[in-house]
């Protein structure tokens, strides 16, 4: 058996983080000291109700509200995944670290590659950093990386963010070489 979650799991995860119900998060049953979702038969799925339960209780996240009217527009809960906002930050981080930015395409092999995830405030100050992706046998690289865009701090301020909303993630792989030179996936020139 293996330990990778199944693909539908994957992928309801992936719609769960960047996506909205098509109804509002159940509030929490204060009375019984649960969430009504406890309430519901065990084959419907839950997943996307309590992760954004979760959300709703983080201090600073709200989620933007949704109507039957809207087009299905609103219903991006993170607009970092807009293409053109991951490249002003990479571009952000290329100009701070000119000297430390592989040229060209990256060798073969890289020494460690690293998935950070940035909690970004609308000004762009970092409000929290979470590896989802930390290099196991280059312990001293997430170190450098975290140095690095603390370092680089304040971010872009996101133009795009929807009313009510407050924070944005800013997801990026660190693609990094044995020289200590790296590129981010974004804005990569690619591998041999």
């Amino acid at each position: 058996m293996s330990d990778r979650p199944s693909p539908s799991l994957l992928s309801r995860l992936w719609h769960t983080l960047f996506r909205i119900p098509r109804k509002a998060p159940a509030p929490a049953n204060a009375a019984a000291g649960r969430s009504t979702n406890a309430a519901r038969p065990a084959e419907q799925d839950d997943d996307q109700d309590s992760y954004l339960s979760v959300l709703t209780e983080m201090p600073g996240m709200r989620m933007p509200a949704w109507s039957p009217e809207s087009d299905g527009q609103d219903s991006v809960l993170n607009p970092v995944a807009d293409e053109a906002y991951r490249k002003r930050c990479a571009q952000h981080l290329y100009d701070r670290y000119a000297e430390r930015i592989y040229p060209g395409m990256l060798p073969p092999m890289l020494y460690a590659i690293g998935v950070l995830e940035l909690l970004l405030d609308e000004d762009g100050h970092i409000q929290d950093m979470n590896w989802m992706r930390e290099p196991a046998q280059a312990q001293e690289v997430p170190p450098l990386i975290e140095a690095l865009v603390q370092a680089a701090a304040p971010f872009p301020a996101p133009q795009h963010l929807r009313h009510g909303e407050v924070m944005v993630s800013y997801t990026e792989t660190w693609l990094w070489d044995a020289s200590g030179k790296f590129q981010l996936h974004t804005l990569s020139e690619g591998q041999l």
